[in-house]
């Protein structure tokens, strides 16, 4: 399986970044038609929550789903149940993280986020949601969790789907 480097992240990044607002319209509707599921999920997992945390989830979840089809083009449509146990899993990690003492939260994330299958991805993620948003503000931490958590999960639903895909295709040529 291909890990996903910083330059996968780079160069999906300065790909984007070059997009007009057209092309980033078609992009956004081959995003829903490819992954319908996950973008459901993080609809579904955002809407109760403002406006800018919706678009910013969904934008990143965008940006993770580029990465991993530039590492991995072959990637599926994600099921319903590959999300719901990447779900769990996220929600798993994060009880784990709440129930690391607070003095050592830093080593246990740093550690948690190298045991991870993705973690340039979880970088990339954690980078971004510190950054401003367009008009200047910064998000709550509350609100820096919400975002991670979903594209945790989107993180862990596109790798294990990929891994999925593999072990299937090896099954079938064998």
């Amino acid at each position: 399986m291909v890990m996903i480097t910083n330059q996968y992240v780079d160069q999906a990044c300065a790909e984007v970044s070059l997009y007009s607002e057209e092309v980033m319209a078609s992009e956004f509707e081959r995003f829903f038609k490819t992954q319908p599921g996950l973008c459901d999920f993080v609809t579904e997992l955002t809407t109760e929550s403002d406006q800018r945390i919706q678009e910013l989830a969904l934008f990143l979840s965008y940006m993770v789903y580029k990465v991993v089809e530039a590492a991995r083009p072959e990637i599926a449509a994600v099921s319903p149940e590959s999300i719901e146990a990447a779900f769990h899993r996220s929600e798993a990690w994060i009880e784990k993280m709440n129930e690391a003492q607070s003095e050592d939260l830093s080593s246990s994330i740093l550690s948690g986020l190298e045991k991870d299958t993705e973690p340039n991805l979880l970088q990339y993620v954690i980078s971004e949601i510190n950054e401003p948003l367009e008009n200047g503000t910064q998000l709550t931490d509350e609100e820096k969790g919400e975002v991670f958590f979903v594209l945790k999960t989107v993180i862990s639903s596109l790798s294990e789907n990929s891994r999925e895909e593999r072990k299937i295709i090896i099954t079938d040529n064998e």
